[in-house]
């Protein structure tokens, strides 16, 4: 496993000019936010449940908690604009990469609205949905087997 601020500055470096990554504030369900923060988290949290329905184990060894916007990684949030205004070289595996190359490509054509609509429809966000005020963990463990059904054709389709 690997930190989840290893992967944001991952993504992140895959976009320089900061234009899916950007600083816009936006509203959504009564809460103001970066633009660029949840998209960054959505792509974490889907990296985390496609690999786990891939791989059968976490990629990233931080927890997600249930967000009033969805999945979210509380140390991400919290740094978001210290690191979205660096451009660093990470250095990761290349298996790592290549697997985040593709979540990454996969997912950039999509606004963070459609992003915080796909995460609404996870089945562990569900569960604890009625106390995101609380932002309690989220054990996505418990969903393998749904995950592997629910991404079974994007596993197929990016060839994971």
């Amino acid at each position: 496993m690997i930190s989840a601020d290893i992967v944001a500055k991952y993504f992140l470096s895959k976009d320089p000019n900061r234009i899916l990554f950007n600083n816009n504030i936006v509203a959504k369900n009564k809460t103001k936010f970066y633009e660029g923060n949840a998209r960054l988290n959505k792509y974490l949290f889907l990296a985390q449940v496609v690999y786990l329905a891939r791989y059968g184990k976490k990629l990233i060894d931080d927890d997600f908690v249930a967000y009033i916007n969805g999945p979210v990684i509380k140390k991400i949030i919290n740094e978001y604009p210290i690191i979205s205004s660096r451009n660093e070289k990470v250095k990761i595996k290349e298996d790592i990469s290549l697997f985040l190359d593709k979540i990454y490509y996969s997912l950039e054509n999509a606004s963070y609205d459609e992003l915080i609509e796909i995460t609404h429809e996870d089945p562990e966000w569900i569960r604890l949905s009625h106390d995101t005020y609380n932002a309690p963990i989220m054990n996505l463990e418990n969903n393998i087997e749904e995950y592997k059904k629910r991404y079974k054709g994007l596993i197929s389709a990016l060839k994971l």
